[in-house]
């Protein structure tokens, strides 16, 4: 599989974050209290992806790093940043840029990527080591149904979780597992977040209630 820097052209200029969501808050992407940045665009395409919409390279919210970085840095009591998809390194040198900011206000950086650990950490494109360079959690792997498992922030058992810096603790392995968190935030506008590992049932029937159906 051939990915650029950007992977979407047409879509941002490469100093630009196509942004596809944020939450200021949420418990469920990552160890502590942590803002999530979703970007637009993702070449995988995993059976049973949560986040559907997010695939298309397509034209959603462009932000710089700067204009992000501002609001992330306002937000009170978060441990730190997380970068979800979509697909991260599509976007790589970007939130590169935007990581730089936030470890300098002593803010921690986890990143999702359905690509393969070996494939990413075996990456020689400037752009992805930018990025990897300001992650201190790796999360890593594409997301396979039939591997389905209930371990903390992965979604199935191929998946793994690779500490790249010391600047997040991990429960120790002899710890009870919290499993999966579902969260959801309702929005000023009335609008509802659901994040996490919700059940695929449960959400559609949630959205069925919310409409009136």
């Amino acid at each position: 599989m051939k990915v650029n820097d950007t992977n979407d052209p047409g879509c941002r200029r490469k100093s630009m974050i196509n942004l596809a969501g944020f939450l200021a808050r949420s418990s469920a992407n990552g160890p502590g209290i942590r803002s999530v940045v979703w970007v637009q665009g993702c070449p995988i395409h995993c059976e049973g992806c949560f986040n559907p919409q997010f695939l298309p390279f397509s034209l959603a919210h462009q932000v710089t790093p700067s204009e992000l970085a501002e609001i992330i840095c306002v937000q009170e009591g978060i441990d730190g940043v997380t970068f979800s998809g979509g697909e991260p390194f599509t976007q790589a040198d970007a939130l590169g840029e935007l990581g730089e900011m936030l470890q300098h206000r002593g803010l921690s950086i986890v990143t999702f990527t359905g690509f393969s650990p070996e494939y990413v950490l075996g990456s020689t494109r400037p752009a992805w080591q930018r990025l990897l360079a300001i992650t201190d959690l790796l999360i890593a792997g594409p997301y396979i149904p039939s591997l389905k498992c209930d371990t903390p922030w992965i979604g199935s058992s191929n998946q793994r979780i690779i500490p790249l810096t010391d600047a997040i603790s991990l429960p120790a392995p002899c710890s009870p597992a919290p499993g999966h968190v579902t969260e959801f935030t309702i929005h000023a506008d009335g609008t509802l977040t659901a994040t996490g590992f919700p059940d695929g049932r449960f959400i559609k029937a949630l959205a069925h209630r919310c409409r009136g159906v």
